[in-house]
């Protein structure tokens, strides 16, 4: 949430004074972002690289970073210093010095920064344990920027096809934001993919003379589109159209996918299915299926949940099984890929 709080700081204008700030988290696309949004806010709206310092990790001693502060800036409002991976928030035991260079002068320092200055700290983890961040934390603002969760990727990306000036009805954002793979567990995704996904697509969608994204855009665009033929596979098997579902696994193969790839999602999939079908016989509500099931995506959730009422648990469990002893039979060499996927799909 703390690029909402972020936002909201900057609107209130509560960032702006003579104080420290930290960005750090998993999510090293905001934390680049606002860094340049507090050094644009910092600097008056004007860009003046005399008046901006930039220091990284181990580069720069404690003294410099100081003594840059104390610099009195030549044409903006403040002296802007940023600090990039500084040793002081490492992962290292409390108290221990990185190399000489994470003394406790800067972590005394930043209880009195001078009027005329502004620091920026920006981090991909920290130590809560270290000095600096405890000085930090209490004479400044810490802004940790973990990953999105479904109604906050959906507002990132809506807003991104609206800078492009483009528009994305709720039904296509929801297929754009499953396809994309960010709230699958052990992605990749980040939202540096996110944002280059979303101007493929609207770039796309000009092409084709229009401003509104359609599904078939996402289709054309997205590699992570198989997720989605997996879901209509999903639909075809759990409705006992078997033959459906057999020609959109030729057609996936055909197009290149990796039927261990195509098992990966499965057993994913499968997974969730068994999950929802037990802990809703269970009496928990769909949220609260989603929070114990460690998922990111409600609509995900949701869908597939729909698809496992169509089975009895005892069936999930059984196709659960024979999901797992495909995938030991592929990875020893026992049954081609292509053949254990075909015959998974008839036996179900």
């Amino acid at each position: 949430m703390s690029f909402q709080t972020i936002e909201n700081d900057i609107k209130n204008g509560v960032i702006g004074k003579a104080a420290p700030v930290l960005l750090f988290g998993e999510e090293h696309f905001l934390t680049d972002h606002y860094e340049k949004r507090l050094e644009e806010l910092f600097g008056g709206g004007a860009q003046n690289e005399l008046d901006v310092s930039v220091f990284y990790g181990d580069d720069a001693s404690d003294d410099e970073i100081m003594g840059a502060l104390d610099t009195f800036p030549m044409l903006s409002p403040a002296r802007i210093v940023i600090v990039r991976n500084h040793p002081g928030f490492s992962s290292a035991p409390a108290g221990v010095d990185s190399g000489g260079k994470t003394k406790k002068g800067l972590a005394d320092y930043v209880s009195r920064l001078p009027d005329t200055a502004r620091l920026i700290f920006t981090a991909g983890g920290v130590n809560k344990t270290r000095a600096l961040y405890k000085a930090v934390s209490k004479h400044g603002t810490v802004y940790e920027f973990a990953r999105l969760r479904e109604e906050e990727l959906k507002k990132f990306a809506r807003k991104r096809f609206k800078a492009l000036n483009s528009e994305i009805p709720p039904d296509v954002l929801e297929a754009f934001v499953f396809a994309t793979g960010y709230l699958e567990k052990d992605t990749d995704c980040d939202l540096f993919t996110v944002e280059n996904d979303v101007c493929k697509i609207a770039t796309f969608a000009k092409s084709e003379g229009r401003a509104q994204i359609a599904h078939s855009d996402v289709d054309e665009c997205l590699p992570g589109v198989l997720r989605t033929d997996v879901f209509g596979m999903l639909d075809a098997i759990s409705s006992g159209r078997k033959g459906e579902a057999i020609g959109l696994l030729e057609n996936s193969l055909a197009g290149g996918e990796s039927a261990f790839r195509l098992l990966s999602l499965f057993i994913g999939q499968f997974e969730i299915m068994l999950g929802c079908k037990e802990l809703g016989a269970a009496g928990h509500p769909p949220a609260k299926i989603t929070q114990i099931l460690g998922e990111r995506s409600d609509w995900r959730v949701k869908k597939l949940g729909g698809f496992a009422q169509r089975f009895d648990t005892e069936k999930l469990k059984f196709i659960l099984g024979e999901l797992y002893g495909l995938e030991r039979q592929i990875k020893s060499g026992d049954i081609a890929e292509r053949l254990a996927l075909t015959l998974l799909l008839v036996r179900v």
